[in-house]
């Protein structure tokens, strides 16, 4: 708890990796639809590249935490 409160723990890449795979749920979901309701080739798109845009998304993101984790270290600390 102590390392929570003096943020030495990151709670922010679990959650990061959390709202990235609802968001390759919801893209997926929302693609289906638009390919059964509107354009087929726009609802496919979003079906697969709004999942690969997530992650990659996630990725960017996650970096910046493995980032900081590499300077503490070679920071001693």
């Amino acid at each position: 708890m102590k390392a929570f409160l003096k943020f030495e723990y990151m709670i922010t890449p679990g959650i990061v990796k959390i709202l990235s795979y609802i968001a390759m749920i919801v893209t997926f979901i929302m693609g289906v639809f638009a390919a059964i309701s509107a354009d087929v080739f726009a609802g496919l798109g979003m079906a697969v590249g709004g999942p690969i845009a997530a992650r990659i998304y996630a990725e960017l993101m996650l970096v910046i935490f493995d980032i900081r984790a590499e300077l503490k270290k070679s920071n001693g600390g």
